[in-house]
C-alpha cells in the first residue's frame, strides 16, 4: 500500500469497518460523526481524528462535507500515544491541509504527492495533540491566531467565545493548558523564530508583526524564551 492522501465524501449511512493501516481523517469543511473503541465523537474542521489500524469503528457523514483523508503506514508515537482519539490541531496544519485540498483538486502529480505525504508525516510529528477543544474555546483560538501582533483582552476573547471572563479563563487554561497570555507569548515568539530563520524581514517589522511596538522588548522576550538574541537567527547572520 502506498502512503496517501485523499480528498473524500461519505454517505449519509451509518458505515463500519476497520482496515490494516493507520488514518488520520481531517475535516475541510462539515463534520463527521464517529465511534471507535468505544469512545464517540463529532469532528469538525479545526479537528482531527486519529484511527489507528485494526481499529474498528463506525461513522457518518452529510454527503456535502469533505474530509482530508491520509493512509498511513505508521503514525509519530505523539500520535499512538495520546488518551483520545479525537484531537485539535495546530492553525500551520490546518493551512497545509486546506494547500492539500486545492492541490489534490487541480491536477494529479506523484511526484507533488509524495512530497505532500511527507510533509504531512512531518507536520503530524510537531502537533501536540490537544485533547478536542470546546467549540466556544475554538472559536477564540481563531480569533487569536488571525491576529496575533493584538493584544486580545480577557473581556473580547470571553465575548467572541460567548462565555463570562472568569468561565473563559477556566476554559481556556483547561483546553490548552496555557493561560491567553502564556498562549499568545508562545505563537508570537514561534512566528517571530520562523520569520528571523526564513525572510530577510528587519528585525524591527518582525517585532511589529508580532505585537511588540518596541524592537528593544521585542528582543529582551527572545532571548528570554530562547536563551539567544533575534539576531543570532537571522539569514543575515548566516552569511
Amino acid at each position: 500500500m502506498r502512503e496517501t492522501l485523499s480528498i473524500r465524501t461519505y454517505n449519509p449511512v451509518i458505515a463500519s469497518h476497520s482496515h490494516r493501516f493507520h488514518q488520520i481523517v481531517f475535516p475541510l469543511n462539515g463534520t463527521i460523526e464517529i465511534s471507535l473503541n468505544g469512545t464517540n465523537g463529532s469532528v469538525s474542521t479545526g479537528h482531527c481524528v486519529i484511527i489507528q489500524k485494526n481499529v474498528q469503528h463506525s461513522f457518518i457523514a452529510k454527503k456535502e462535507a469533505r474530509f482530508l483523508v491520509a493512509d498511513l503506514y505508521d503514525l509519530p508515537e505523539s500520535a499512538k500515544s495520546i488518551e483520545s482519539p479525537f484531537a485539535a490541531v495546530s492553525s500551520a496544519f490546518r493551512s497545509f491541509c486546506m494547500f492539500a485540498d486545492i492541490q489534490l483538486n487541480s491536477n494529479h502529480d506523484q511526484r507533488i504527492e509524495d512530497s505532500m505525504i511527507r510533509v504531512f508525516k512531518n507536520l503530524l510529528a510537531l502537533q501536540d495533540f490537544l485533547p478536542e477543544i470546546d467549540r466556544r474555546i475554538s472559536r477564540a483560538l481563531e480569533y487569536i491566531e488571525n491576529d496575533i501582533s493584538e493584544a486580545h483582552s480577557l473581556d473580547n476573547l470571553a465575548a467572541v467565545s460567548s462565555l463570562s471572563v472568569s468561565q473563559f479563563k477556566v476554559q481556556f487554561t483547561k483546553h490548552t493548558g496555557k493561560t491567553v497570555g502564556q498562549y499568545l507569548l508562545t505563537l508570537r515568539m514561534e512566528k517571530a523564530r520562523a520569520l528571523l530563520v526564513n525572510t530577510d524581514m528587519p528585525i524591527a517589522i518582525i517585532a511589529a508583526c508580532t505585537g511588540y511596538s518596541d524592537q528593544s522588548a521585542f528582543t529582551r522576550r527572545f532571548q528570554k524564551y530562547y536563551g539567544v538574541p533575534p539576531s543570532q537567527f537571522t539569514k543575515r547572520s548566516e552569511k
